[in-house]
C-alpha cells in the first residue's frame, strides 16, 4: 500500500508515470480509479482520444484502465463500445461507430471467431486440413479488416485473445509436427504480412506478447471469464490498455527521433573519471550485467530508427577509452550520430546537438540518472522529454520500455539506416570544411549526386506518409497524411505523388523528398505538399526536384501551377522557396507560375544528375489535358 500512497502524493503527471513504471505490485481497480482522479486533478488532460471498440467478449470493464492510461498520456478518452458481437454493420457508412469518428478502432476478437473449427483442438487435423484452415482464417481476417478499413475509423488495432488453457499437447507441443503454437505463430505472421502490404493504418496488437509480460496465471481472471466473458486480471487490463493508449499517443503526438544518453550511471554503473576504466560496473556480474542489458536494449531502439547521441559531463578521453576498449561495452563510437562529452551545461549541449543533427528539440528524449541534470533540462528545455534512470540497477534495463514515443507503427529501410546516413553526413561536412569558404560549387560537384524521381509508387506508401508526419522545417504546408490517406492519394486520378531519393559518393540517403499535386481543371495543377528531409538541405536537391516535376508537367500540357506557403513555428526555412523558384504571390495570398511564359529550368542548371523511374508516366492521369 505504501507504493500507491506515494504515487498519490506526487505533483505532476510525468512523475506519476515514471514511478508507476517501477511499481512492484499491480494496482487494484479502486487504486486505479483514485490514481486517475489524482492525475486529472493535477493536470487536466488537454487532448481528446476517440476510441471505438468492437468486441466478441466483454469490453466495458476495461474502461477504468483505459481512463487511467489515457490520463497518464494527457488524454480525455471518448469511448464507443459497439454492441456485443462482431457486427459488420458497424463497418458501414451510417453506423454509430463511423459517426463516433474514432482515432483508434480496436477489434477485440477471440481466436474461435475466425473459424468454427477453432473451438476444437486442431492437433488431430491432417496437415492439409490445417493448411486449409489457416487459409480460411486469413481470408476471414482480410474480409473483416477490409470492411472497416474502407470507412474513416482511424488506426485499426486487431487483437486475438489467447486461449485460457495451454496447448493441447502440453509440454510436447514444441516438438510436435502438429504444434498448436507453431500453427498460430504462422497464422499471425501471415495476418501481419497482409496488413503490412494491403491494409494501411492497421496494427496487429499481439495479446500473446501481453500475456508473456504478465504470465498466463496473472493474465486470466477465470471468475470473470466464466461468469461474464471478461478475461483480464487487473495486471493484464493495465498492460493491455497501456499498449492501446500508446498507439493513441503515437498517432496524436510527434514521434521522437533522437535518444540522447548520459554515460556515468546510465550506460555503465559508477563514474569513470573517479572509479577508473576497470572500476565501472559493466560486465557479466551484477550490477554490471544490468547495464550491459540496458545497452543491448538501446541497440533495439536504434533498429527501430531512433538516432543515438551522447551527452555526458566527463573527460572526453575517459569516455572514448570505454567506447573503444572496454570488452563489455556494446555501444561503440560508431553507434552515436553525435556526441557532447564536456563540462558545459547539458541544456546547452542538447541545443548544440539539435543544431548539428538539424532536428528540433521536441524530437529529443534525454536519459540521465541525475536529479539535478534532469530538473535543469526540464526547466530550460521543456520541449525535451526527460527520462530519469532508476536508482536500482535492476530497474535500469526496462526504464525506456514504457515510453510511447519510442514505439513505432511502421518501419522503413531509411529508419534502419539512419545512423549510417548521419555518419555519411559527417563525412560530407568534413569535405565542405576541407574545401573551405568559397568552395560551395566545387563541393557540390565533388559529391557527384544522383537523384531518382518516382511517381505514385505504392510500394513506398509507408515512407511517403511518414515523411509528411516527421518533416517540419523544409515543408511548405506541413499537411499530415496517415497511411490510408496516402494510399487514397496514390490511387486517385486526381493526384500525382512524386518522391525522390538522393545518392552521392558517400552513400544513399534514401527517399527524402515528396511532392503531391492535385490536378485541377485541364492545364492546371495545385501543389498540396512539398517537403524534403533536413538531411539533404544545402545541396540544391529541392530545386532540382521541383523543376524536374515542372518539366514533366509541361510536357503533358499543364500550364498553370498554384502553390501555398503556410507558415508555422518551424518552417520559416522555406518562406522564400516559392519566390526563389519563380512563383509570384497573388492578391489572394497564393503563389502561381505560368509554365508557358516561364518554363522550368533545364536539368543542367543543377549539380545533380536526375533520373526518372522507368515506370514514370503521368499521361494517363491527366485526363482532359492535351498531349
Amino acid at each position: 500500500m505504501a507504493d500507491i500512497d506515494r504515487l498519490l502524493t506526487l505533483e505532476s503527471r510525468a512523475a506519476v508515470r515514471t514511478q508507476l513504471a517501477s511499481l512492484r505490485a499491480p494496482l487494484t481497480l479502486p487504486q486505479a480509479q483514485n490514481l486517475r482522479e489524482r492525475i486529472v486533478a493535477l493536470e487536466p488532460a488537454p487532448k481528446q482520444l476517440r476510441l471505438a471498440i468492437v468486441h466478441t467478449y466483454t469490453s466495458d470493464l476495461l474502461q477504468p484502465w483505459l481512463d487511467l492510461n489515457a490520463a497518464m498520456a494527457g488524454f480525455t478518452p471518448e469511448t464507443y463500445h459497439a454492441p456485443y458481437g462482431l457486427a459488420l454493420q458497424e463497418a458501414s457508412p451510417g453506423s454509430a461507430l463511423v459517426a463516433h469518428r474514432p482515432d483508434l478502432t480496436l477489434l477485440m476478437l477471440r481466436r474461435e471467431d475466425l473459424h468454427p473449427d477453432l473451438a476444437r483442438p486442431i492437433v488431430g487435423l491432417s496437415p492439409e486440413r490445417r493448411d486449409a484452415l489457416r487459409a480460411a482464417c486469413l481470408a476471414q481476417v482480410r474480409e473483416w479488416l477490409s470492411a472497416f478499413r474502407a470507412q474513416p475509423v482511424g488506426q485499426l488495432l486487431l487483437t486475438l485473445l489467447p486461449p485460457v488453457a495451454p496447448p493441447s499437447l502440453g509440454l510436447y507441443d514444441t516438438l510436435a509436427e502438429s504444434s498448436e503454437a507453431a500453427w498460430w505463430s504462422t497464422l499471425k505472421v501471415e495476418i501481419a504480412a497482409w496488413m503490412r502490404a494491403e491494409c494501411p493504418a492497421s496494427l496487429l496488437l499481439d495479446l500473446d506478447e501481453t500475456m508473456l509480460q504478465v504470465g498466463r496465471a496473472n493474465f486470466f481472471d477465470r471468475r470473470y471469464w466464466y461468469s461474464s466473458r471478461y478475461p483480464f486480471t487487473a495486471a493484464a487490463a493495465m498492460e493491455f490498455t497501456q499498449r492501446v493508449i500508446a498507439v493513441g499517443e503515437l498517432k496524436a503526438a510527434r514521434q521522437a527521433k533522437v535518444l540522447v544518453l548520459d554515460a556515468d550511471n546510465t550506460l555503465w554503473g559508477g563514474i569513470v573519471g573517479e572509479d577508473g576504466f576497470d572500476g565501472i560496473a559493466l560486465g557479466p556480474d551484477y550490477p554490471g550485467n544490468a547495464y550491459v542489458e540496458f545497452q543491448r536494449r538501446i541497440l533495439d531502439f536504434q533498429q527501430r530508427g531512433f538516432i543515438l547521441a551522447m551527452c555526458s559531463k566527463n573527460n572526453p578521453a575517459d569516455v572514448e577509452q570505454v567506447l573503444r576498449d572496454h570488452p563489455h561495452q556494446l555501444l561503440r563510437a560508431e553507434h552515436f550520430a553525435a556526441r557532447r562529452v564536456n563540462w558545459e551545461p547539458k541544456a546547452d549541449n542538447l541545443v548544440s546537438l539539435a543544431k548539428e543533427l538539424n532536428l528540433g528539440l521536441e524530437s529529443f528524449i534525454f536519459v540521465d540518472d541525475s536529479d539535478h541534470e534532469c530538473a535543469a533540462v526540464r526547466h530550460r528545455l521543456p520541449e525535451v522529454e526527460v527520462v530519469q534512470v532508476p536508482a536500482r540497477a535492476v530497474d535500469v534495463p526496462g526504464c525506456l520500455d514504457r515510453i510511447a514515443r519510442l514505439e513505432v507503427l511502421s518501419l522503413t529501410a531509411e529508419d534502419q539506416a539512419k545512423t549510417q546516413m548521419y555518419a555519411q553526413e559527417q563525412r560530407r561536412r568534413e569535405l565542405a570544411e576541407e574545401l573551405g569558404a568559397g568552395g560551395g560549387g566545387d563541393y557540390l560537384a565533388r559529391l557527384q549526386m544522383k537523384m531518382q524521381v518516382g511517381l505514385d509508387e505504392r510500394g513506398h506508401l509507408v515512407r511517403l506518409a511518414q515523411l509528411t508526419r516527421k518533416t517540419n522545417q523544409f515543408n511548405l504546408t506541413t499537411r499530415r497524411y496517415d497511411d490510408e490517406q496516402m494510399r487514397a492519394a496514390l490511387e486517385s486520378d486526381q493526384w500525382l505523388v512524386f518522391h525522390f531519393s538522393l545518392a552521392d559518393v558517400f552513400g544513399d540517403s534514401g527517399i527524402v523528398g515528396l511532392a503531391m499535386w492535385r490536378m485541377a481543371e485541364a492545364g492546371a495543377a495545385e501543389l498540396d505538399t512539398f517537403l524534403m528531409s533536413c538531411r539533404v538541405i544545402g545541396r540544391q536537391a529541392e530545386a532540382a526536384f521541383l523543376h524536374a516535376q515542372m518539366r514533366l508537367l509541361a510536357e503533358r500540357g499543364v500550364q498553370q501551377l498554384v502553390a501555398d506557403y503556410l507558415p508555422t513555428a518551424k518552417n520559416d526555412l522555406v518562406k522564400h522557396f516559392l519566390p526563389e523558384q519563380g512563383f509570384e504571390l497573388g492578391a489572394d495570398g497564393r503563389y502561381r507560375r505560368d509554365l508557358h511564359a516561364q518554363p522550368a529550368s533545364d536539368a543542367a542548371a543543377f549539380p545533380i544528375e536526375v533520373n526518372f523511374a522507368t515506370s514514370l508516366s503521368i499521361e494517363p492521369r491527366l485526363t482532359g489535358v492535351p498531349a
